[in-house]
């Protein structure tokens, strides 16, 4: 469990980071730095996402011991990925994509997007380690210095490529922390070898494409309103749904970063029927946390606005937060739910194509809505996103990847209901703080005592016994030590 609540501190305090900057920076400085953060995002998942990903699913306790090459290569492939990325932001500047473009913001843009995959980079070994102590050290020296240098540095300049240099040097000190304490001495670079390249370039490519795919939705469309609108209505729609997807990116990743690890240390202990039944209930556990997740966000959006938010952002967050809860929840799901069952089965492949069509779809929808660059832009990324969910989940239906828990996904649905009866009405004019506990508080309450009335996902002996029966007998076998702002 440290691992999952370390994870989700880290994205709570990228969220935190994320709303100081929205107050620190002029509207139209914010709003082209939302455009260059999310092209970094791009440059990185393009360039370096698929040792990361390797490092995750290949970078086991067993194989750390047994084959030293494997990570030898992982390091050797993170550092030749540089100039993927180097390359890549030359193209984005030659082509004039970004809005605001200058050398200053091109290089500003290659040092964000390398330091950022290298924290990412070595924060997955230490998960892949179950390095839950060196893993804090890391989120917590960089919270520490993005709040005590970017938010100064952001308030003194009002400059969004100043901002992207200070956010890349305060990245730095737990980069070092983890490249001087996370070695392996008998990993030695000579040991990198071709083929494990090849290897973890067939498994994980698909999902570089496709999650890029998912990334480029983000760059396309405030790119669509930083030209077609303004940089200010660019940087209110990128907090409203930067806020929705990492408020549920916290919520899914806490048991994605447990349950993950652990499905994969245990995938050659286990048989298969165990192996599946393992998926199903990891599937109930996931769902019964990220859907009462993403129905409280739209639910208490409005209050939130007006109590966190600049005044300039809060109409269009209360407005359009709700097509935002439910894009961020569509991309949760597949990525969080779905996905890493794809991942475990080595079917990366299976989810290129959707997120290939969901690109399509965002783009088309672009085209076709007349008028407001708001709607048109919210509109098109929950129609990209559910597409890209529905063709995954026709997938794995299709494929029958997974022993679905039907009974257990009726009984989220009716809580779900439930939740959303109990609290709607509830309103306070003129007291959003009373809106807010009182929306947030009824609704955990209903939905908890459903969920426990119900027992979903054998909720109740979890409780109980304080452990879950069936894994906690691999935990022996990990030996001793997944959106960046």
């Amino acid at each position: 469990m440290w691992s999952g609540a370390l994870f989700a501190l880290n994205a709570l305090l990228n969220l935190g980071l994320a709303l100081a900057l929205a107050w620190a920076l002029p509207a139209s400085a914010f709003g082209a730095f939302t455009v260059y953060f999310a092209a970094a995002l791009l440059l990185g998942n393009l360039a370096y996402d698929w040792v990361r990903l390797s490092a995750m699913r290949f970078y086991t306790p067993v194989a750390r011991t047994k084959e030293p090459q494997l990570r030898a290569t992982l390091d050797a492939a993170f550092c030749a990925s540089t100039g993927i990325a180097l390359t890549l932001a030359i193209i984005v500047a030659v082509s004039g994509f970004l809005p605001e473009t200058s050398l200053a913001s091109l290089v500003a843009l290659v040092a964000v997007t390398a330091a950022n995959a290298a924290f990412e980079y070595w924060t997955a070994l230490c998960r892949a380690r179950f390095d839950p102590r060196r893993y804090a050290i890391m989120v917590v020296a960089r919270s520490i210095f993005t709040f005590g240098f970017v938010v100064p540095v952001a308030l003194f300049t009002g400059s969004f490529v100043t901002t992207c240099f200070a956010l890349a040097v305060a990245t730095l000190p737990s980069i070092t922390y983890g490249v001087l304490r996370l070695k392996d001495k008998e990993a030695r670079p000579r040991l990198a070898c071709r083929s494990f390249a090849k290897r973890f370039a067939r498994y994980a490519t698909p999902m570089v494409l496709a999650e890029g795919c998912y990334l480029s939705i983000a760059v396309l469309n405030r790119t669509f309103l930083a030209r077609g609108g303004s940089l200010a209505e660019t940087g209110a729609y990128a907090i409203t749904f930067d806020i929705a997807f990492r408020a549920l990116a916290v919520t899914a990743s806490v048991g994605d970063a447990v349950l993950f690890p652990r499905l994969v240390a245990n995938l050659h202990r286990q048989g298969t029927a165990r192996t599946r039944e393992e998926i199903a209930r990891n599937v109930a556990v996931m769902l019964l946390v990220l859907a009462p997740a993403a129905l409280g966000f739209a639910l208490v959006a409005e209050p939130l606005a007006q109590l966190l938010l600049a005044e300039h952002f809060r109409d269009v967050f209360a407005r359009y937060a709700p097509i935002a809860a439910a894009a961020g929840f569509a991309y949760t799901a597949q990525a969080f739910v779905l996905r890493p069952v794809f991942q475990v089965e080595l079917r990366t492949g299976d989810i290129l194509l959707a997120a290939i069509a969901a690109v399509v779809v965002d783009v088309a929808v672009l085209i076709i809505l007349p008028t407001d660059g708001l709607l048109a832009a919210s509109i098109a990324h929950l129609s990209g996103m559910g597409v890209g969910l529905a063709l995954v989940l026709r997938r794995a239906i299709l494929s029958r990847l997974i022993d679905w828990p039907l009974r257990d996904l009726g009984k989220i649905a009716v809580g779900c209901l439930l939740l959303f009866a109990a609290t709607m009405p509830l309103r306070f004019e003129g007291h959003e703080f009373l809106t807010l506990v009182g929306r947030a508080g009824a609704g955990f309450m209903i939905y908890v005592a459903a969920v426990w009335l119900f027992d979903v996902a054998g909720l109740r002996a979890f409780l109980k016994k304080g452990a879950a029966p069936a894994r906690e007998e691999a935990k022996p076998s990990a030996a001793p030590g997944a959106s960046p702002i």
